[in-house]
């Protein structure tokens, strides 16, 4: 069974359900916080296909303080904002409303690329609009509650006069460095400390203010339950940092039963996206921003690359691999090949259906009509042949029946255009040397260590191509291997005589196509290059 599919199985459908996921906008999202969203969207859009009454949401931690400075930002210009809430700096970008804004925008396209469409909370507006009051309240009325549960549950002694809220300084905005040290019902008292953390500097100022309205939050792992109850969250995973025991989690799961009266959500740990091994950080800049996996794949691809691996796994993504894209281009189809044959009965199919970009609300299911796929690695070969007719190749190579409307489709030319897009990318950025060739126009030096069967092969190859027009690669490559029988050469010998006088390799490309390019382009080229080049290079 679909891994989303098995672990909503045991939820109520008579329960009103909200499926939530949430982040801090602290800088560009790199490309390993796509796990957690997708993982939550995808839940949601099985709850949907499972007949559950459900709705999405994700919230924007912009209330939280800047407590890491990103290595792509103006150090003169972003420390003194060290400590301030996110949707209090001013944004990079000059244009957009806040530091928040401009990298929770970014990653919202990122979201909507995949097709998610979460409703999007803000803290600040829910600080703001009074939302969190109530559980304010609850949780500084019952902070001698918080302290034992942090004590029983994470072995952290809390003082006495510690409080799980923190004021935004009235005079240097930061709350990073403030500090509530009195609760009297109505005001909290607090200091602004200078030595309370190392990110951030406070002014010293002390007073007193009002918990409500904005003025402050709660401390993240008493927000975290207070935000389910705000929200009416039913279902929520996270990542096995915050679920360790002792962690942020188990004590959520305390927080809100006994604070809040609220029962935690049904939860599930996700494991790590890395990238070549290594778990991301965006304030560090290690590893690809979030909505640049778009240059270099398909919105569909992306998805299926989260959506084909179970949430207890770890998925590595290693671009240093040349292979990674081209396998995954595989391991696609042939998702796309079970689910054509027989729907939505296998895990592959079932995958498929759920790594398309649609919208679930509107019913969306994927065509079942079947669409022929060509193969990207075939595809990234032939784009390295300017004669070729890529359209018309395909054409050719599409299977006649089997479930396919004769020739290329509308829908399967927009599939390869992308493809071809992707394939020129993939070859510019990730490609290994062995899957690049071009057309050497001086001698390769290698020639030289033909044989002489293999020499005579090329100079009876040559004639093939004056006797006799060839219309497809295909046509030429059969001509080819009977040649080789003909003469009493090991195909494979025979074929690497080609490509060492061509590309200087002893493999390559499909010899037919290859050859037919080359005598398309240049006639006079490799009717020389196939006789008096090669014999002008004795074996030594």
């Amino acid at each position: 069974m679909f891994w989303a599919d098995q672990l909503i199985q045991n939820l109520d459908k008579k329960t009103l359900h909200r499926v939530d996921d949430q982040s801090t906008p602290s800088g560009h999202y790199h490309v390993g916080s796509l796990r957690a969203v997708a993982i939550h969207g995808i839940v949601y859009e099985a709850m949907k296909k499972a007949g559950f009454d459900v709705d999405f949401t994700y919230v924007f931690n912009d209330m939280d303080p800047m407590d890491g400075l990103p290595t792509y930002l103006d150090e003169k210009e972003y420390l003194p904002h060290m400590g301030k809430p996110l949707f209090m700096i001013p944004a990079p970008d000059g244009k957009s409303e806040s530091f928040a804004v401009q990298y929770s925008n970014e990653y919202h396209q990122t979201l909507k690329n995949l097709g998610f469409t979460p409703d999007i909370k803000w803290t600040s507006k829910m600080y703001k609009n009074g939302e969190f009051d109530e559980y304010i309240k609850r949780a500084l009325d019952h902070a001698d509650t918080i302290r034992k549960i942090y004590k029983e549950v994470a072995k952290q002694d809390k003082p006495a006069n510690w409080y799980p809220f923190q004021v935004i300084c009235p005079n240097c905005k930061k709350i990073g460095s403030s500090l509530v040290t009195d609760w009297n019902g109505e005001e909290v008292t607090y200091e602004c400390k200078k030595d309370l953390v190392t990110w951030s500097v406070g002014c010293g100022q002390t007073g007193k203010i009002s918990p409500f309205g904005g003025t402050g939050k709660l401390m993240w792992k008493v927000e975290w339950p207070a935000g389910w109850a705000v929200l009416n969250i039913t279902v929520e995973g996270s990542g096995k940092d915050h679920m360790s025991q002792g962690g942020s989690h188990d004590i959520g799961l305390r927080i809100a039963p006994k604070v809040f009266s609220y029962n935690p959500p049904f939860s599930f740990m996700t494991e790590f996206f890395l990238v070549g091994g290594a778990k991301m950080s965006s304030s560090k800049g290690v590893g690809f921003r979030a909505i640049e996996i778009f240059d270099i794949m398909p919105a569909e691809l992306a998805k299926f690359l989260i959506v084909r691996v179970p949430y207890k796994r770890a998925i590595n993504f290693d671009l240093t691999i040349p292979a990674t894209i081209p396998d995954l281009f595989d391991e696609y189809d042939r998702c796309a090949l079970s689910y054509f044959e027989s729907g939505t009965e296998t895990d592959l199919g079932r995958i498929y259906e759920a790594s398309q970009i649609g919208s679930i609300r509107d019913g969306y299911k994927p065509s079942p009509t079947k669409i022929y796929m060509p193969r990207f690695r075939q595809v990234a070969t032939l784009i390295q042949m300017p004669s070729v007719d890529i359209y018309e190749y395909f054409a050719k190579q599409k299977p006649v029946g089997e479930g396919f409307k004769p020739s290329l489709t509308d829908e399967e030319k927009k599939l390869l255009d992308e493809r071809i897009r992707f394939a020129h990318i993939w070859l510019d950025r990730y490609a290994d040397e062995k899957d690049k060739f071009h057309v050497y126009k001086i001698v390769p030096t290698n020639a030289k260590e033909l044989e002489e069967d293999q020499k005579a092969y090329l100079g009876r190859v040559a004639s093939l191509l004056l006797e006799k027009e060839y219309f497809d690669g295909e046509a030429l490559q059969q001509a080819l291997f009977e040649l080789s029988k003909e003469l009493g050469v090991p195909t494979k010998k025979a074929f690497q005589a080609i490509y060492v006088a061509l590309i200087d390799k002893d493999h390559g490309p499909k010899a037919g196509w290859l050859v037919l390019d080359e005598f398309r382009r240049d006639k006079e080229f490799i009717i020389k290059r196939f006789t008096d080049d090669i014999r002008l290079h004795p074996n030594s």
